[in-house]
């Protein structure tokens, strides 16, 4: 009898081992199916407000023209008012940048995009203003797409020994122009360098200069001269100058902008900017301005007999939109845009001013004249081995200058 007793209470004890070990088994398999549970809602919230997120950035690009810049908008995605995202519209140089957050209990998810303007499906490559006179080709001159015109329309011209050597005279649709180039959308001007960030004394020994483009922008300033040599300027940053800015070709630029009378590139450079001067930017040989780049030149009144330029050396690339534009016109020294041989413009350009075109622009050029200087003499209305070509993919995007904009296209992430 001893014996059988015993053998119970071993039997009992390892009853009550297995017991809690199968409790905690199943503890475990509760507490962990819990977890995949909370994990999985989890992740559905998360799906909900990435898509939250895109659908406020698809209502901002629609109706971007009754947000107000700098300030939040709240808008309710749905009937129910469950879903609303916080939209935000800012000015990135001459683009637009566009933020939607959509927020749920401690989760947040924000989406950054920066934006400007379709191409029109009945895009103009050449706007020139009627001034009276015919456009003379020269040489390998070439004119594609749709232009505008002044009503003594082309002609066939000799200049340096070269005759033009096309078939025709404009390889597309030709339309009457105005007296004057197409206006710009309201405010333009005075809305192309709006920001949210305090001044700093631009110093020279920085070395890298990365700023997220979530909050406020870096905005450097010096009351002389900046020279970038060997530095890395990425994000929403501004650098200005008072006199001028000297870009040296190791410089490392993406998305910044720069700003001063007088801006200079030096040969060899490649990056992404956006350049805005009142004097003049020179751009030296095999430069390359990735897009979407800007050049801005907007003339103020300045005491000299020169005229404000924007110039793009031998070799050289900008592919964005070139814009020239004074504020005290005169006749005597309208802005003038020079563009030599191999160089190449892809995009919008417009210039109220004179454009000396011995290189390409594929895209669009708007125009108040075009001329022409050789060695010997000077030509008003004349292509001399100039070309205007209609070759830029359907979903290029350029700065937003005209009212015609009804949507705002998307060209990049930037958060």
């Amino acid at each position: 009898m001893i014996k059988s007793k015993k053998i119970q209470a071993s039997a009992i004890y390892y009853a009550l081992f297995l017991s809690v070990i199968f409790a905690l088994i199943l503890g475990g398999f509760i507490l962990l199916s819990g977890f995949n549970q909370k994990f999985a809602l989890q992740m559905d919230v998360e799906e909900i407000l990435i898509d939250n997120s895109h659908s406020g950035m698809a209502y901002a690009q629609v109706y971007f023209k009754e947000l107000e810049n700098n300030a939040p908008t709240t808008i309710r995605l749905f009937d129910e008012g469950v879903d609303s995202v916080e939209l935000v519209k800012k000015n990135w140089g001459a683009f637009t940048i566009l933020s939607s957050k959509a927020s749920h209990r401690n989760s947040t998810q924000s989406k950054i995009a920066l934006f400007g303007a379709a191409l029109s499906s009945k895009q103009t490559n050449l706007y020139l203003v009627d001034n009276g006179r015919p456009i003379s080709l020269c040489g390998d001159a070439r004119i594609e797409g749709l232009c505008f015109l002044p009503k003594a329309g082309l002609k066939r011209a000799y200049i340096n020994g070269q005759n033009y050597t096309g078939g025709k005279l404009v390889y597309g649709t030709v339309k009457t122009a105005n007296k004057q180039l197409p206006s710009l959308q309201s405010n333009f001007l005075e809305e192309l360098i709006q920001v949210n960030g305090e001044l700093t004394e631009w110093n020279e020994d920085e070395d890298s200069i990365i700023v997220s483009f979530g909050g406020n922008a870096a905005h450097f300033l010096s009351d002389r001269y900046i020279t970038i040599q060997n530095t890395v300027i990425k994000g929403q940053v501004i650098v200005e100058a008072r006199d001028s800015i000297f870009v040296g070709r190791n410089a490392i630029i993406e998305n910044a902008v720069l700003k001063s009378k007088v801006i200079y590139i030096e040969a060899g450079f490649s990056g992404t900017a956006q350049i805005f001067a009142s004097e003049r930017i020179i751009i030296e040989e095999d430069v390359s301005l990735k897009y979407p780049s800007v050049l801005c030149l907007i003339e103020e009144q300045f005491s000299t007999e020169k005229s404000a330029e924007i110039y793009i050396g031998e070799g050289s690339q900008v592919i964005g939109t070139v814009f020239m534009f004074s504020k005290t016109p005169n006749f005597r020294k309208p802005p003038m845009l020079t563009i030599e041989s191999e160089g190449e413009i892809d995009g919008l350009v417009y210039c109220a001013g004179k454009t000396q075109l011995k290189g390409i622009i594929n895209g669009s050029l708007f125009t108040e004249k075009l001329f022409l200087k050789t060695g010997s003499s000077a030509y008003e209305n004349h292509l001399l081995n100039g070309k205007i070509l209609d070759q830029l993919p359907k979903d290029f995007v350029t700065a937003n200058l005209f009212e015609t904009t009804e949507v705002l296209q998307q060209i990049a992430w930037l958060e």
